[in-house]
């Protein structure tokens, strides 16, 4: 009868022995780790739970390599259906053991070997004038550019290529790999040029902002005078001070006139007897006139001077003013008008 493949690993040793020779590891913590992941997937191996198991000895393997635990590793993917892992797996197997000196071990690893390439299925990557700098992935796992057109070994299911290069558009396909041998060809198209972005527009600087313009201050106003001007009150006073004064020097003249034809008669001579009081009258009279007429000649040349300095004034004619002169009680007086 055909032994399991559980008794066939047992008899090779593939199988570890037992917990104490892994703890003797100096390795310490991370080798107790690996050994009870080992004991678990062995477990869940044997339980036919080859998904769990498969996860559970491949860390083991990751924290401590053994040459027992990648042949355990291998026969737990092949039971899981992942054909072209576990027949990778088998080969460096069967290359560590040859370098140990196991002969029992590699050949068992052989075999498996030369029965798996039997099933395997294979996916060809092809590209026409592929350009610079490509790059391909196969599910997570980096492809170069000379495996194109190469048969790669491949698990059966679903997988995911992808193809980039600078300055082009990443390219994604799946594919559905058979449970069963045979080549899978996979064409990937040329890549499509990334559109370069359009220049950017420069655009000139925006102008300086001029400030609005401000009006020019307005220039303080004079305030307009409220009462006669100087020159107004020069013509005013030179004029009827003057007219005044020629009034009083004409009207005291013709007295003083009307008091010489009375006294003349009474006189012998250059001698008036009894006439002293009204010769003493005629000549006051007589002087007041003269300073009239005087006094008049200045207020004549004082209106004379408020009308050279008076402003020319375009409109507005120049001010009117009239002069009449009063005889009351207290004496000769001035009325004006303007």
């Amino acid at each position: 009868m055909r032994r399991s493949a559980l008794a066939i690993l047992l008899s090779l040793g593939v199988v570890s022995s037992g917990a104490p020779a892994r703890a003797q590891s100096p390795e310490g913590a991370s080798i107790a780790l690996a050994e009870a992941l080992f004991t678990q997937g062995r477990a869940l191996l044997d339980q036919g739970r080859h998904a769990e198991a498969c996860l559970k000895l491949a860390e083991s393997q990751r924290l401590d390599p053994k040459l027992g635990t990648l042949l355990n590793l291998a026969v737990c993917h092949e039971k899981e259906g992942k054909t072209a892992t576990a027949w990778a797996e088998y080969i460096s197997a069967a290359s560590l053991a040859r370098g140990k000196g196991q002969k029992d071990r590699e050949q068992f690893a052989r075999d498996h070997v030369a029965e798996l390439k039997k099933k395997l299925a294979y996916v060809v990557l092809r590209m026409e004038a592929p350009p610079a700098g490509l790059g391909m992935k196969l599910d997570d796992k980096p492809i170069d550019v000379a495996a194109l057109n190469v048969p790669l070994p491949i698990d059966p299911g679903k997988h995911t290529v992808t193809a980039i290069a600078p300055g082009k558009r990443a390219w994604t396909g799946e594919l559905l790999v058979p449970a069963q041998p045979g080549e899978i060809p996979v064409e990937i198209p040329a890549l499509e040029e990334v559109p370069a972005p359009p220049p950017e527009e420069i655009k000139p600087p925006p102008a300086p902002a001029i400030p609005p313009m401000k009006p020019p201050p307005a220039e303080p106003t004079t305030p307009k005078e409220t009462g006669p001007s100087a020159s107004t009150i020069l013509m005013v006073t030179g004029f009827g001070g003057g007219g005044a004064a020629l009034l009083v020097g004409a009207v005291t003249g013709i007295v003083t006139l009307a008091k010489a034809s009375e006294i003349l008669p009474n006189c012998n001579g250059s001698r008036c007897p009894g006439q002293k009081d009204a010769l003493a009258a005629a000549n006051t009279l007589a002087n007041v006139s003269n300073i009239g007429f005087g006094v008049a000649i200045v207020g004549l040349g004082v209106g004379i001077a408020g009308v050279a300095l008076a402003p020319k004034r375009e409109a507005t004619p120049p001010a009117a003013f009239s002069v009449t002169p009063l005889l009351g009680p207290l004496g000769i007086g001035l009325r004006g008008t303007f």
